[in-house]
């Protein structure tokens, strides 16, 4: 769901930029007020999870294939605000580091995948849960949340290409929403069970953020640590079939001809280390380098940005 350069006109990438700039800006000013460091340490792992998750994709029928995205997850377990910050890094280290999806377009997908999906896959879960409360319900929820935030993303990315004029409304819209509609099934069955796991050890998590301020969060950090390192490891067994919107766009020929969508190249394009003659050994380093760059730069940021505000208050 990654749009990379060229599938954009001017206009749209100004707008999407404009757009996401000012959440991500209101995200860390909410995140400076309101979280500590360890909420500040789970956020960097979540980080480095979801780029993690990222990398597996999975056949879906009809020749592509789907990967876990993330921002239902994250919004569930830290909240929308904080959700925005770990989606927005990802991002920024898949477009830096390994060419994927564009740099110009980095507002656009942004906005979809760590701005609209949060918001749409939080809000759903808080509604089911207002009806019912109890576990079944709460991943029945997540699942919901997770499978509507994909396919919202995917049909926001469906209509920043066609105001840029490059695909018919109608085709690209319910292309998108089709396919991810069904990627979306594996989205919301992976975030229900990282919710069932969380539920099971540290509920209070979820139900009762406030107090984790009062409690450890190191054995939450750590399994799931640990998960992020197994997905990296298992990154070689992912789908080499197009994403989504490759699918859509290249393979059904929806999307209209624009020369070279990424033209630029990061230090580690397409998650494989170069020059290393295992391409297995390579992908899977790549993965590692991903996951350790993703979180130690949230945990940079959130954390400088607390730190200015707590020298601030001092100073006041």
């Amino acid at each position: 769901m990654h749009i990379p350069d060229g599938m954009l006109n001017a206009p749209t990438v100004a707008a999407a930029g404009a757009s996401s700039a000012g959440f991500v800006a209101y995200a860390v000013a909410w995140v400076r007020k309101h979280f500590d460091q360890r909420r500040i340490v789970m956020m960097a792992v979540v980080s480095a999870l979801v780029f993690a998750l990222q990398m597996l994709n999975f056949p879906v029928a009809g020749g592509t294939s789907g990967h876990f995205a993330g921002g239902a997850a994250a919004a569930i377990l830290l909240g929308p605000w904080p959700a925005v910050i770990v989606m927005t890094t990802v991002l920024l280290v898949q477009a830096l580091v390994f060419a994927d999806g564009g740099l110009l377009a980095l507002g656009a997908n942004v906005l979809n995948m760590a701005v609209l999906a949060p918001f749409v896959g939080y809000a759903l879960w808080r509604a089911i849960i207002a009806v019912r409360a109890s576990r079944r319900w709460r991943m029945v929820g997540a699942f919901v949340a997770a499978w509507a935030a994909c396919v919202a993303a995917a049909l926001a990315a469906g209509l920043e290409i066609w105001l840029s004029g490059n695909a018919n409304f109608w085709l690209i819209t319910g292309a998108m929403g089709f396919w991810h509609a069904i990627i979306g099934i594996g989205e919301g069955l992976i975030t229900a069970g990282l919710i069932a796991y969380v539920l099971a050890t540290r509920p209070d998590l979820i139900e009762r953020p406030a107090q984790v301020e009062q409690r450890s969060v190191r054995g939450v950090a750590v399994v799931l640590g640990v998960v992020a390192l197994i997905a990296t490891g298992l990154s070689f067994l992912a789908s080499s079939h197009p994403d989504g919107l490759e699918y859509v766009y290249f393979e059904m020929g929806i999307g209209r001809a624009v020369g070279d969508v990424s033209p630029a190249k990061g230090p580690i394009p397409d998650y494989v280390i170069p020059g290393m003659n295992n391409e297995t050994v390579a992908g899977v380093l790549a993965g590692v380098v991903g996951l350790v760059v993703t979180s130690v730069l949230l945990y940079a940021i959130v954390s400088s940005a607390r730190k200015r505000k707590l020298h601030t208050a001092k100073r006041d």
